[in-house]
């Protein structure tokens, strides 16, 4: 089967493609009293915004927008064959509480192929680290092969995969916005992945990936038998330990 590609850019591509009045705050439930969930791992991912000294941001608007389970936006430029999930959606808006934190109920966005400059992405991983190339997804080393032996080769761009990761919009008073990305840290293509690795700096690039908790025994059997996981990250807006932040004008 033939494989396409996610259009890539550091926060793109941009949702929603049509204004919508009504924008969720839970991607999980799909709607009240339907039985019907999302595809994928259920997961949580709790937030906390703060200041350079470490006091919580209250009334942020935050806005999340994530691939699906298969790795596939809803998105018209996603013009991938990956699969799309008719119970989700992939955006949300939510706001900070008073002690600074949101809790954002989905399902954990897959991995999905883009292709890459090598020479951008000879730059933004000075280090000798293999290409991805496709390992660990049979349909797209299968992709890979056949344009090889097509005589389609891919020349001066490369594929990688990008690990899973939220897309987040922060509006603040005062700010007119800032972007981000957040990963997870029991995800082994975070090593590879080139948003992460153009952050050169260990530390600097930890700040991105959120940890992921343990909810007890207890707090398991509420979740459910699906066993959702729960993520959580401090979101520093500045100062010394400030998160990194992407440029969105490209």
């Amino acid at each position: 089967m033939s494989q396409g590609f996610t259009p890539e850019a550091t926060i793109g591509p941009f949702y929603p493609g049509a204004f919508l009045s009504d924008t969720p705050q839970d991607l999980w439930t799909v709607g009240p009293l339907v039985a019907h969930r999302p595809e994928g791992q259920p997961i949580v991912f709790v937030a906390r915004f703060i200041d350079a000294l470490e006091q919580p941001v209250p009334s942020l608007v935050v806005e999340f927008w994530q691939a699906n389970a298969h790795g596939r936006y809803r998105h018209p430029l996603d013009e991938s064959d990956r699969p799309l999930d008719p119970q989700f959606d992939g955006f949300a808006r939510l706001r900070t509480g008073d002690a600074g934190t949101l809790r954002l109920q989905t399902v954990k966005p897959g991995a999905h192929p883009v292709f890459m400059e090598r020479e951008a992405l000879r730059l933004a991983r000075p280090e000798p680290v293999a290409l991805r190339r496709a390992q660990g997804d049979p349909e797209l080393a299968e992709w890979v092969e056949g344009r090889a032996r097509s005589g389609q080769a891919l020349a001066e761009r490369a594929v990688i995969m990008r690990a899973p990761h939220l897309r987040l919009t922060i509006f603040a008073s005062g700010i007119d916005r800032l972007v981000t990305q957040v990963f997870f840290d029991d995800e082994p293509l975070n090593a590879t992945d080139p948003v992460l690795a153009s952050i050169p700096d260990p530390e600097v690039r930890s700040r991105l990936i959120a940890t992921r908790r343990d909810l007890g025994a207890e707090a398991r059997v509420e979740a459910g038998e699906r066993g959702r996981l729960e993520y959580e990250l401090d979101i520093v807006l500045r100062g010394g330990r400030e998160t990194p932040f992407f440029d969105d004008w490209d």
